[in-house]
C-alpha cells in the first residue's frame, strides 16, 4: 500500500488524482535518483494546474527539493519563492527557503523568510506536535541569522 491509497478519495476528486498521476511519478522517478526524468513529469503537472492552486504549490515544493538534492540551491530558491507566491501553507517550504537563504549569505531574507514562516503556522495544516517543531525551527533561524547580520540591518 502506498501514500496514495492513505489518501480518503471523497476528499479528492478522479479530475484531481489524474492531474496529479504525474507528481506520483515523478517521485517515483525521483526515489530511485532519475532526477532529469522527475523534472520533466513537474513541469508536465504544472501545465495541470492554475498558478497559485495548491497543486501547483505542491509541485514548487517538489521542485525545490529536488533542486537542492541535485545541488542547484539557485534553482531550488526559485522554486520556493513559486510555492510561496503562490499561497504555500506548509512550514517546510518557508523552512528550506530561509536556510537556502541563510546559506547565500542573504541575511534580510533568511530573516524575513523565518518571520513568514512563524505566520504561516497558524493557517498552516500542521497538528499541534508539528507545529511547536517549526515554531522553535524558526526562532531558532532568526536568532542564528540576527547573530550574524550587521545591526543596520535588523529592522
Amino acid at each position: 500500500m502506498g501514500w496514495q491509497d492513505l489518501i480518503p478519495k471523497t476528499a479528492i476528486s478522479e479530475e484531481t488524482m489524474e492531474a496529479l498521476s504525474p507528481v506520483f511519478m515523478a517521485q517515483r522517478l525521483f526515489t530511485r535518483g532519475q532526477y532529469l526524468e522527475a523534472e520533466a513529469l513537474y513541469f508536465q503537472a504544472l501545465e495541470r494546474f492554475p498558478p497559485k492552486s495548491a497543486g501547483s504549490v505542491l509541485i514548487y515544493n517538489k521542485l525545490g527539493i529536488l533542486y537542492e538534492k541535485i545541488g542547484d540551491s539557485r534553482r531550488a530558491m526559485d522554486s520556493y519563492e513559486k510555492g510561496i507566491r503562490g499561497g504555500a501553507l506548509t512550514p517546510f517550504t518557508y523552512q528550506r527557503l530561509c536556510c537556502l537563504y541563510l546559506e547565500a549569505n542573504r541575511l534580510p531574507q533568511a530573516l524575513g523568510c523565518a518571520r513568514q514562516g512563524i505566520k504561516i503556522l497558524k493557517k498552516a495544516r500542521t497538528n499541534l506536535p508539528q507545529e511547536i517543531y517549526f515554531w522553535f525551527i524558526f526562532q531558532r533561524l532568526k536568532r542564528k541569522i540576527i547573530r550574524l547580520m550587521p545591526s543596520s540591518q535588523r529592522a
